[in-house]
């Protein structure tokens, strides 16, 4: 199972979406866990073997706690689109292109 986790300042809006998008994983069958958090509390996932890194576009200033995850771990903003609307479907869509670009046509 891949693992994804999904960051926010609060943490409040990313369970939100975490929640939204657990429909669409058992829907596609998505060999996903998407763990939401704080930003703050990143540093309590570097041994977690996280592959992919989503941050809230309010949240992607923060450059210290990114940097943490270094070039190991794949760390990319939600689209305006995705995470203002707190689209479910189309987040684990995003999440599927960047780990496994074959699985998503």
């Amino acid at each position: 199972m891949k693992k994804v986790l999904v960051m926010c300042e609060s943490g409040i809006s990313s369970h939100f979406l975490v929640k939204a998008a657990q429909p669409f994983i058992e829907l596609y069958g998505a060999d996903i866990q998407m763990i939401a958090t704080d930003i703050n509390s990143a540093k309590d996932f570097l041994d977690q073997n996280i592959q992919l890194v989503l941050v809230a576009p309010q949240a992607s200033y923060r450059e210290k706690e990114l940097q943490m995850f270094g070039n190991k771990v794949q760390v990319k903003t939600i689209p305006d689109d995705i995470y203002g609307w707190g689209n479910g479907e189309k987040l684990v869509k995003l999440v599927m292109n960047q780990l496994s670009p074959v699985e998503v046509g």
